[in-house]
């Protein structure tokens, strides 16, 4: 069995998955075997002794990818980069980067987060969480800690501030719209959150929602964590705040970010807390009013710790994956209704023959209608695993990871399937070694299982109704090659500003009726009528 553990960071270990709206893509109801599927490296994090953090390039990608609306693919590194940022000894790490890299793995640095040597990175460090690119074409994302929200975090490593929420433009000009204050606030936010690490969602109002792991006073309770409203020009408003040692069973410190669903509601969890400790599914809605779906105890045969985001699949129902519990304790994959209808599909096992176990991150629904996750640990080589679900629960290993391998090891985050039919994954740690016998410090893999290429999907579109010439934003995607947007079968001129989003205006002789979306992977029509206004 290998030793390992995640890469040093003093922030909580944790998987980030929050694809933005819905992940349910339509299916055909075609199925795909695994007999002939390749897991290879596109690209490894490699050690440079002739730099200032030595990873110049990053290292340690926690996050799952996204892909842009250029086609390629981007994600953050929670250390490294091309500046010195204190560690937590006497290495200069680097405080973290967002990188590029494209299908045919052709590698770039977008962004490296800098350090003012006076105990602060003003625009964050230690990002964990994935991206999202919005309408407008700029990235979202958070760091876990840095900013100028104040000390009251203490050090992390020397640097002061509870994490950022920050926009990125597609030239790499960062700009922080939040700096968190963790309990004591910035000002009138008197319980702030702190410790940003799952990735932003966008609601149907345009804004942006997060959470935060730790922060937020409840009935002077501190660091339960909150869920958070940023608006694209960076008015912050605290949506809600966990209770936590109060126990009132609303649970504790979610470790990812929020899932947008079908019936304009968020859907997330909680790592701990509600009624039996070990964790949560909640609903909230967008005036801030949450529900609790489902509590989760310790020795849980329906699983505990839930780390990973949600998605909903083309039945309605989230799919989600807990840590550990379950009949084995070894973790679970757990279906849920919207209306908290909870069903266990799977049991992870340590037994011979697993598809790996101790999942952090959550799972995708890919083009062949399968859910499909990473586990942490587990598989052939104990390295972790990418593994497939039907939606009833039966599991096959899709393919492995190894230590001793180019592909790395132990992934954190979750899947992303790309406009070619592939996916597409990082792994924070391996990847080989250099010259020197130093080894690499992660990678970004590909896998490929012959997929077929993802149809377009389409959860709404904002507003509901307008006159000719109105501007229009549908959401949900993959829109990337996408040839036509038609209103009522009237075609309808457009722009894909983020592979979620299209961007277009009523045409002329438009009539009532549905929105439909074309691309090479086909045509989806809305289930939702727009009403063309006179």
């Amino acid at each position: 069995m290998i030793s390992r553990s995640l890469p040093s960071t003093s922030a909580p270990r944790i998987s980030a998955r929050n694809r933005f709206w819905l992940a349910a893509i339509l299916i055909a109801g075609f199925q795909t075997g695994l007999a002939h599927a390749q897991l290879t490296q596109l690209y490894a994090f490699q050690y440079d002794s002739t730099t200032v953090s030595n990873y110049p390039d990053g290292e340690n990608p926690l996050a799952e990818l996204i892909q842009g609306a250029d086609g390629n693919y981007y994600t953050t590194t929670q250390s490294g980069g091309s500046g010195a940022c204190p560690g937590e000894s006497a290495a200069i790490p680097g405080c973290g980067t967002i990188v590029k890299i494209t299908p045919a793995g052709v590698f770039s640095v977008f962004y490296s987060f800098p350090y003012d040597s006076g105990s602060s990175a003003p625009n964050g460090v230690n990002p964990q969480a994935g991206l999202l690119q919005g309408p407008d074409g700029n990235f979202y994302g958070v760091a876990a800690y840095g900013g100028t929200g104040g000390d009251f975090c203490g050090t992390n490593g020397g640097i002061f501030g509870c994490g950022t929420v920050f926009k990125l433009t597609p030239n790499g000009v960062l700009t922080v719209l939040h700096s968190f204050c963790g309990g004591n606030g910035c000002g009138s936010l008197a319980t702030d959150g702190a410790a940003p690490i799952g990735r932003l969602a966008i609601g149907s109002d345009g804004n942006l929602y997060g959470t935060t792991q730790s922060g937020g006073i409840y009935n002077g309770y501190y660091n339960s964590g909150t869920i958070f409203r940023v608006s694209l020009s960076g008015a912050y408003q605290i949506m809600y705040i966990f209770s936590g040692g109060a126990r009132t069973g609303d649970g504790e410190n979610p470790a990812a970010g929020l899932t947008f669903a079908s019936d304009g509601n968020f859907y997330g969890t909680t790592e701990f807390g509600g009624t039996s400790g070990f964790g949560t599914v909640f609903r909230m809605n967008l005036a801030g009013t949450v529900t609790i779906l489902q509590n989760f105890a310790q020795f849980d045969p329906n699983g505990a710790q839930p780390e990973g985001a949600l998605i909903q699949a083309s039945d309605g129902n989230l799919y989600g994956t807990c840590y550990s519990g379950g009949a084995n304790g070894w973790g679970t994959v757990f279906r849920i209704s919207t209306s908290g209808v909870f069903t266990k599909l799977y049991d992870f096992t340590q037994a011979a023959g697993n598809v790996g176990y101790l999942p952090k991150a959550g799972v995708i629904q890919a083009s062949d209608g399968n859910l499909y996750g990473t586990t942490w640990e587990g598989g052939p080589d104990d390295a972790g695993t990418i593994y497939q679900m039907t939606l009833s629960g039966v599991a096959t290993i899709a393919a492995n990871f190894d230590a001793n391998s180019s592909t790395g090891y132990s992934p954190v985050g979750a899947l992303v399937q790309g406009s070619d039919g592939k996916m597409y994954v990082t792994a924070p740690s391996g990847g080989g070694v250099n010259s020197n016998g130093v080894p690499d410090q992660g990678t970004i893999d590909v896998f490929n299982a012959s997929l077929p290429v993802p149809k377009p999907g389409i959860l709404g579109f904002v507003p509901s109704s307008g006159k000719v010439g109105t501007k229009v934003t549908i959401g949900l995607g993959p829109f990337i090659g996408a040839t036509s947007v038609k209103f009522n079968g009237t075609s309808a001129t457009f722009k894909v500003p983020g592979s979620e989003f299209i961007t277009t205006t009523v045409p002329a002789g438009a009539t009532s009726g549905s929105i439909s979306v074309t691309s090479p992977g086909g045509t989806t029509t809305s289930k939702e009528k727009f009403t063309v206004l006179p």
